[in-house]
């Protein structure tokens, strides 16, 4: 059985991935120039949690290609898979960010003259496009990386019950974060809050609706880079895009 991915791998992979989190930094500074104010500061913190998962998935990509398969692996890995199960809703919330587009929240100071409102709305569409589709595919790349070193540790069911559980929970956390304006941190700092928050939503028809459609997107997101990544070979010759050992699940 093949070890979760190598140093030299997860380098590379987190080298693009931080490449693609500065290009969003560099449209929000971009933004920042144009309109001389800091709005939408709240996307760079946002994209910043998103990294917390990746963060712990490749911590145990790393501990599984160092460590030998057994019960001191699967331990070891417990406390990093909690880790990544609690942050993880970090990654899609972004998306939710676009409540702020919708309202037209940072217009109402006018752009320049020689920009416009409407090429400033577009901008912001694009730019929370940016980050809302970066941070998404970080929490994909991570979730990715935690199944795999989960199906070394503990085996492939328990490793797939932990990417559903994690599926599930996240489109209720979203709309917790939305919402009920909860964090990951609350979990730690404020759990009666959260026990409490949680009640209330569980009563709420918005808040299955919510939490249905934003799981079945994560899902269908995820089950389409598997596929890719298993299907990536098929039009690549030796040497090609296709012929890289992936690092993720293999379905083995």
């Amino acid at each position: 059985m093949r070890r979760a991915g190598k140093p030299s791998e997860l380098l590379e992979l987190s080298s693009f991935l931080a490449l693609a989190a500065l290009g969003c930094v560099l449209l929000y500074a971009i933004r920042v120039a144009v309109s001389g104010r800091i709005w939408y500061l709240y996307l760079v913190l946002n994209l910043g949690l998103a990294m917390v998962p990746y963060l712990a998935a490749a911590a145990a990509a790393l501990l599984c290609a160092r460590w030998a398969p057994g019960r001191r692996l699967g331990w070891a890995l417990a406390p990093l898979a909690a880790l990544w199960l609690l942050f993880y809703p970090n990654a899609p919330y972004i998306f939710t960010d676009f409540i702020h587009v919708i309202r037209g929240t940072y217009l109402k100071a006018g752009p320049s003259e020689w920009l416009g409102l409407e090429a400033m709305i577009w901008y912001d569409i694009i730019m929370n496009a940016a980050f809302a589709f970066i941070g998404h595919f970080i929490g994909l790349v991570s979730m990715w990386l935690m199944h795999e070193a989960g199906s070394l540790a503990w085996g492939k069911l328990p490793a797939r019950a932990l990417v559903l559980a994690a599926i599930l929970l996240s489109g209720f956390g979203i709309y917790l974060g939305r919402f009920s304006r909860l964090s990951s941190w609350d979990v730690v700092l404020s759990p009666r809050r959260v026990v409490a928050e949680v009640a209330e939503a569980m009563a709420e028809p918005k808040a299955v609706l919510f939490s249905a459609a934003f799981s079945l997107f994560i899902l269908l997101s995820y089950l389409a880079l598997v596929v890719f990544k298993r299907l990536g070979h098929l039009g690549a010759g030796e040497g090609g895009p296709g012929s890289a050992r992936p690092l993720g699940p293999t379905g083995r």
